[in-house]
């Protein structure tokens, strides 16, 4: 099984093309998926996923979908830097899953040193989460860039899951 971006020595060879990707992205910009959350939810349905407009504890935007395919998993994006519950300047995507048995922080930080661009999380009960965070701030990310960053989202669930037997 492929995992992009996987390892520690595939920065080196994925962070040129990312950052070629993010520049040109930004002077050769479709639509914008910016600080406004509609713009969000647009740019999610545009990638065929089902996604409704919720609100957090906090009064912030939060949008719930879930991913098609090999995996049919709900997932969050929570909205933060927001200003008056709008204006947000970055967006985390997050996913938790309620396991029969506690998951170690052991094995949590042996996704984190193989993985880049998520972040394998544990909560008290020893459930475990992914999470992987953008930033939206001005001038925002293109249509393009943001399609690559769910589909890395969804490689990444799909591995995930794997590696927590779930």
């Amino acid at each position: 099984m492929t995992r992009p971006f996987s390892a520690r020595r595939t920065l080196s060879r994925c962070a040129p093309s990312l950052l070629a990707l993010s520049c040109w992205a930004g002077a050769a910009s479709a639509d914008v998926i910016a600080s406004d959350p509609d713009t969000v939810l647009k740019a999610l349905r545009a990638e065929g996923l089902a996604a409704t407009m919720e609100t957090d504890d906090l009064g912030d935007p939060k949008i719930v979908t879930h991913l098609t395919g090999k995996s049919n998993t709900e997932f969050s994006v929570l909205f933060y830097g927001c200003t008056d519950n709008t204006d947000c300047s970055s967006i985390q995507f997050y996913v938790a899953y309620d396991m029969p048995d506690p998951v170690t922080a052991l094995k949590m930080n042996q996704w984190n040193r193989e993985w880049l661009f998520t972040k394998a999380t544990l909560d008290d009960e020893g459930d475990p989460g992914l999470e992987m965070d953008v930033i939206l701030a001005d001038p925002g990310v293109d249509d393009k860039l943001f399609a690559t960053t769910i589909d890395l989202w969804r490689q990444s669930i799909d591995a995930f899951e794997d590696f927590i037997d779930w």
